[in-house]
């Protein structure tokens, strides 16, 4: 059987994923090891081989790390993709020179990654929304024709890239968890979850209370990110509209959510189809979408592997999500 390793290196959580025969007819997510991401110190190498670590011992030896075929996608930068050999920050202080050892292609940023995975969807499905939800952030991509509507009408509408994203680095539900508090009103968390709640913010919750407060967090990251990516009609004059802000999203076919802080929960979908129900303005789609949640977390994973194996990968991101072939 022909494997492939794909590194999704956060800032919080280092995850390495096995792939089985991406180019024949029945591809393999064999499994996921997973780790603490060793930013802290200063070697980012040793939570991968942590990882690495956990994988083989769901899976088994994967074989020799430098012949295997091995890619990564980072969330420690964003500047678009990191060609090996030309990365855009210092090996030598986050132990980047490390990974030199086991990635045989190029590393792509995360939000890279997922991008080339909703292009994928797109280009299968039509207009897609994805949200990820991390432990550090909170992110939106948005891939929609729709401006092609605009610009072929007499609107006086500011055109947007069919591709768009956005990073809310203020929305994590684990260490950026205080903003979100903020906005839901610390005195209605200390209610639900008793005084003391900080004590029930964990990177992977477990207790119930621990998921019941993760569930209230990641409900508010779903909400703010959206309203922040999504647009709204501002001007109207005349009954024609004078000016759009931001994403039309009428257009929306499939939304699909991801992120590591999303898909551990039991009920992730359940709380995305909540959050996905207050947005009620003019610029959302309000029906015939289909909501669904990437259950084994790996759409960064098929955005990297999506020029090699497009195949095998649609199949495997089909899979996740829940849809029949």
């Amino acid at each position: 059987m022909q494997k492939v390793l794909v590194a999704e290196i956060g800032s919080e959580m280092t995850v390495v994923n096995a792939f089985g025969d991406l180019d024949a007819e029945n591809p393999l997510l064999l499994g996921q090891g997973i780790s603490r991401t060793t930013l802290r110190n200063g070697d980012i190498g040793i939570g991968l081989r942590f990882a690495v670590t956990a994988l083989e011992k769901n899976i088994g030896p994967v074989s020799s790390l430098g012949k295997i075929p091995f890619y990564a996608t980072s969330s420690l930068s964003s500047q678009g993709a990191v060609q090996k050999g030309n990365v855009q920050y210092s090996p030598d202080s986050l132990g980047i020179h490390e990974i030199w050892h086991f990635v045989q292609d190029r590393i792509l940023t995360t939000p890279g990654a997922i991008t080339q995975a909703a292009q994928l969807i797109y280009e299968e499905v039509g207009d897609v929304l994805v949200i990820a939800v991390e432990g550090a952030s909170t992110a939106v991509y948005s891939i929609t024709s729709r401006n092609d509507i605009h610009q072929k009408s007499k609107s006086n509408l500011k055109l947007e890239p069919i591709a768009y994203q956005t990073i809310e680095e203020d929305l994590g539900i684990f260490s950026n968890a205080l903003t979100l508090v903020k906005l839901i009103g610390e005195n209605n968390i200390k209610e639900r979850h008793g005084q003391g709640w900080k004590k029930l913010l964990k990177l992977r919750p477990e207790t119930p209370e621990e998921v019941a407060l993760s569930a209230e967090l990641t409900d508010a990251a779903i909400t703010t990110a959206l309203e922040r990516h999504s647009g709204r009609l501002n001007n109207w004059v005349s009954g024609n509209v004078a000016s759009l802000e931001g994403r039309d999203l009428k257009g929306i076919r499939w939304i699909v959510g991801t992120g590591a802080a999303l898909t551990q929960l039991p009920n992730g979908l359940e709380i995305m189809k909540q959050s996905i129900m207050k947005k009620t303005d003019a610029m959302f789609p309000q029906e015939g979408i289909a909501v669904l949640l990437d259950r084994d977390c790996i759409m960064a994973s098929m955005g990297v592997l999506t020029t090699t194996f497009r195949l095998g990968a649609w199949q495997l991101l089909r899979e996740s999500l829940g849809v029949e072939n």
